[in-house]
């Protein structure tokens, strides 16, 4: 009889509880927005399923449903406005105070990454930015370019074997490819990954995409003590040791170099300058900003918050430049008609030499291959979705309001097959880039004051590997069966992998 009268008890509590909700201010709000009604405790998490690599797709089939414009969509407690539109995406983004991250996605970063730039906010994010933005300046680019031909060449030698009709699986190179030059450009460290493309780094961080994307859509993983005793905790737990032990292992060979250098430096009075391995240029290795920065309060940077950032930069930065670019030769392998105009720019560019490695200034004149790079994210989005977490109510043009406790989602998968800003957007068209359009039609890499820090770095080194390969070789469909299987995760990425075949160009 108590067990019936405590389950009565609750069952009250959850009903009033929803009645107050839904006559609340912040329903109001939202309630300006189309979207099904949700259900106490859970929202519309029943609508997501339980398989988290069918979230986007059902989000979009939500999307649809509602007329193709912003929703709302409630999972759990959390309420989320996910916007299409370019004016609403800038109202977000140009936000000079609104610059938190959404709750459940920390939640789902954070064993990874820690309270890294991506996640932190104040001061620590800052100072982080601050320390950061040096080594991405546009006077650290030409340096950029030199470092990708350098590393094409050792690439070439792995492809070349594959010539012909083998198939090969473009992931499994690039990935250790980007974070071998990731490491020699930013972190001052050889790592030697493509030369061990089967490393316990590449394998565990492998998994990431898929664990943070679970993490994200399975609310249950929040009650920390049922998720510590399931196998996926432990697979969680696994590949994060691994993780920062590569980490672990940079900042240490780091040290070394630093050491080493450090007396010469200082009998040189020359303490702010930098040699071109790293130490004398200035702003080139980033990891050396850490090492060497100081906090505001003039304290040495604390290793924890060193080892947060090297392990955001390295994966992130190899991982995110690699699906791009993987995508982007698969896209030209079924539309050769467009790989060939991007071969017969680069014939332009480079006056006819395409044994040329390109400047910097050459990148900047390929136009249309960035065209095709920007068509290859619209058509498979390397991130799927990005978001801020309301302090304060945020309104829109229209004139709807947001409000403050929601996340505002930028849904990068509904915006990028939005008709009112990409007309025919089932058919891939690299020249809808060549045009002009809404300054905030299409921000792969956000925007405003929390943009990406390395967005000038991973355009330079995208557009570079990529003249590099499409000169050298032919790109060819793999074939039957080998279509690419994407699962449309907080990355893109396809389950098994992206096959494709090379054909060596005769130049």
């Amino acid at each position: 009889m108590l067990l019936i009268f405590l389950l009565a008890v609750i069952a009250l509590l959850v009903i009033v509880n929803d009645f107050m909700r839904k006559r609340s201010y912040r329903w109001k709000k939202l309630s300006e927005f189309p979207g099904d009604t949700p259900l106490p405790l859970i929202g519309n998490g029943l609508q997501l399923g339980f398989d988290s690599d069918e979230s986007a797709h059902k989000l979009m089939a939500l999307w649809k449903k509602h007329g193709k414009t912003n929703f709302r969509f409630t999972a759990g407690s959390e309420d989320w406005v996910l916007l299409c539109e370019a004016d609403d995406v800038a109202t977000i983004l140009n936000h000079a105070t609104e610059l938190s991250k959404p709750l459940e996605r920390n939640v789902a970063m954070k064993p990874f990454f820690g309270n890294s730039v991506s996640s932190s906010e104040g001061e620590k994010w800052r100072l982080t930015r601050k320390l950061m933005t040096p080594s991405f300046h546009f006077n650290t680019l030409e340096k950029r370019v030199d470092d990708v031909n350098s590393y094409c060449t050792q690439l070439f030698k792995h492809f070349d074997q594959f010539e012909g009709d083998r198939l090969v699986d473009i992931y499994k190179y690039l990935r250790p490819y980007m974070f071998d030059i990731l490491c020699h450009s930013l972190m001052g460290v050889e790592s030697k990954l493509l030369d061990n493309p089967d490393s316990s780094y590449l394998e565990a961080s492998g998994k990431v995409i898929r664990i943070v994307t679970q993490n994200y859509f399975s609310y249950w993983r929040s009650i920390r003590p049922i998720f510590v005793l399931t196998p996926i905790y432990r697979e969680m737990m696994e590949a994060i040791r691994t993780i920062r032990k590569t980490t672990t292992d940079i900042i240490t060979k780091r040290r070394e170099i630093l050491k080493a250098k450090l007396p010469e430096i200082d009998s040189n009075n020359n303490s702010n300058k930098y040699d071109d391995d790293g130490i004398k240029t200035n702003n080139h290795c980033l990891l050396d900003k850490f090492l060497l920065g100081q906090t505001a309060d003039g304290e040495p940077i604390p290793d924890e918050m060193i080892s947060d950032e090297v392990t955001l930069v390295c994966y992130t930065g190899h991982y995110t430049t690699t699906m791009t670019m993987a995508h982007t030769l698969y896209c030209l392998s079924k539309y050769p008609e467009i790989q060939e105009k991007v071969l017969e720019e680069q014939r332009y560019v480079l006056n006819n030499n395409l044994n040329k490695n390109p400047t910097n200034q050459n990148l900047n004149e390929m136009k249309y291959l960035e065209a095709v790079i920007k068509e290859s994210i619209r058509v498979i989005p390397t991130v799927t979705k990005i978001g801020r977490q309301l302090n304060n109510d945020l309104k829109f043009k229209d004139g709807r309001v947001a409000p403050a406790g929601s996340s505002v989602i930028i849904f990068y998968d509904a915006m990028y097959q939005n008709p009112k800003i990409f007309p025919e957007p089932e058919k891939y068209n690299p020249d809808r880039f060549l045009d002009t359009m809404h300054t905030f039609a299409f921000v792969p890499f956000s925007a405003g004051p929390r943009n990406c820090v390395g967005f000038r770095y991973a355009w330079v080194v995208m557009k570079s590997t990529l003249s590099n390969l499409i000169r050298r070789y032919e790109i060819l469909p793999g074939g039957p069966g080998t279509e690419p299987q994407f699962a449309y995760r907080i990355i893109t990425e396809s389950i098994n992998g992206v096959q494709l075949r090379l054909r060596k160009r005769v130049l």
